[in-house]
């Protein structure tokens, strides 16, 4: 990307932005159930989910899909297939949808209706032609973002404890976006059973403030 070039790096900014409107802040994936139980409870601990999240759980496995989706893969049933729950299919089907309703109305790219939010993200990029590592990186640290956010308003840590968070966050970003990058399909897998468990318990629970 050339000094006059900053069209990807804008696009990027824009998609994975907290104003993008697919209303991504009113998800936790689980996160407001752990916050609730007390394992999340304060900047350490969610330095720990979060790290668990983006190389071994959620985070990680959409963005091998993403990337998959990148390179014209067929990989949306599947994405869906390995959803941890009911609320976790709802999620990533209606980011997807927003995803796609915002892309045709502002810059008139067609995708298919029923994508997983990854998959829907994977084939914009495609047709923009971006480059999938710093897609990858981005959406990765926009998964990240939106948790910290959650955190801050429901531990709370606070707004500096976030950012803290975030920047400590950067190598293990990187490493699973690289991680991503190099996961064939076939060999995709997770093992986050506490955040699995978490989101399975918010499906029941009486009092909450996110929908996933």
């Amino acid at each position: 990307m050339t000094e006059t070039d900053q069209t990807p790096l804008l696009i990027l900014q824009n998609w994975f932005s907290p104003a993008f409107p697919i209303g991504a802040f009113s998800y936790s994936s689980g996160l407001e159930t752990a916050i609730h139980r007390g394992d999340v409870d304060g900047r350490a601990s969610l330095a720990s989910w979060l790290t668990i999240s983006m190389l071994h759980g959620t985070a990680f496995t959409d963005a091998v899909f993403l990337g998959a989706a990148m390179a014209d893969e067929d990989v949306n049933d599947l994405c869906l297939a390995l959803c941890a729950g009911a609320e976790r299919h709802r999620e990533t089907t209606e980011l997807g949808a927003a995803f796609i309703s915002v892309m045709r109305q502002t810059q008139a790219i067609t995708l298919p209706s029923g994508l997983a939010y990854p998959v829907a993200i994977g084939m914009a990029a495609r047709q923009l032609n971006l480059q999938p590592q710093p897609v990858l990186a981005a959406f990765v640290q926009a998964v990240c973002m939106n948790q910290i956010s959650v955190a801050v308003r429901a531990v709370p840590i606070g707004q500096i404890d976030g950012q803290s968070c975030l920047l400590s966050l950067a190598p293990v970003i990187q490493q699973a976006a690289t991680r991503a990058m190099a996961t064939k399909v076939d060999a995709v897998g997770s093992f986050a059973p506490g955040a699995d468990l978490c989101a399975f318990e918010h499906e029941t629970a009486t009092q909450r403030i996110y929908r996933t």
